[in-house]
């Protein structure tokens, strides 16, 4: 059975919440992905899909977890099993969602999370969903919603030749291998932006101002023209 778990032997970093680690003996650390084990199958906690439609989302329950391993597993052979989560609270209810197979995307409710919920992916279908920016069919986006960092409410929505003229920009930027941020008048400006296109749903990722540039990770960094700040303006 495949273990998602990584042994750290030096430095452990964790980007944007996506994984955590649980320190062991020896000062290594078990480095966690967010994953879901559920009636035989392998689920990972998505970051870039949201729903677009949260009442798309059953109360019908499919399953709840069990047993919580972050902070609590030490043993880097332990082995993973049905109801086990990186980073769920155990009696956390997982929930069918419309037009989805249990076997395909699950939710479980989180109000930290745009639209109000966790969405898992299952292993083997995650490449039936947007997982990158550049899965993203550009013509197809309806909508951007622009979001300040932790926020779970949009403070700006771009519509028609606001919402063209910002992806033309994200698109027309410079990828640049190895960029450093400038900050050193102060902290970024991290901003989420979220892309909705005709599917259930949307796909989100981060943007941020270090004051000299805006930026973005499609794959490499990628620089962004300037004027893209007015669109950001609320």
């Amino acid at each position: 059975m495949k273990i998602k778990l990584l042994i750290v032997l030096t430095a452990v970093i964790v980007l944007c919440g996506c994984s955590g680690s649980t320190r062991i003996k020896g000062g290594s650390a078990i480095d966690w992905v967010d994953f879901l084990k559920l009636n035989g199958h392998s689920y990972t906690g998505s970051w870039e899909n949201v729903i677009k439609n949260p009442a798309q989302v059953t109360m019908e329950t499919v399953g709840e977890v069990n047993f919580k391993v972050a902070d609590v597993v030490t043993n880097p052979h332990y082995q993973t099993k049905d109801g086990d989560a990186a980073f769920l609270e155990k009696g956390t209810k997982l929930y069918r969602i419309e037009g989805f197979k249990t076997d395909e995307v699950i939710a479980a409710k989180d109000e930290t999370r745009i639209g109000g919920y966790r969405l898992y992916v299952e292993d083997d279908y995650a490449n039936n969903l947007q997982q990158r920016y550049n899965d993203v069919i550009k013509h197809n986006i309806e909508r951007v919603e622009l979001y300040h960092q932790d926020d779970v409410k949009p403070y700006k929505t771009l519509t028609d030749d606001e919402t063209k003229r910002f992806v033309h920009l994200l698109e027309s930027g410079k990828n640049t291998q190895n960029y450093s941020p400038q900050n050193t008048d102060g902290d970024p400006e991290y901003y989420q932006v979220v892309l909705y296109t005709g599917g259930p749903f949307a796909f989100s990722f981060s943007l941020v101002d270090d004051g000299v540039n805006v930026f973005f990770s499609p794959w490499d960094t990628r620089i962004v023209g300037n004027e893209i700040r007015s669109l950001l303006q609320p």
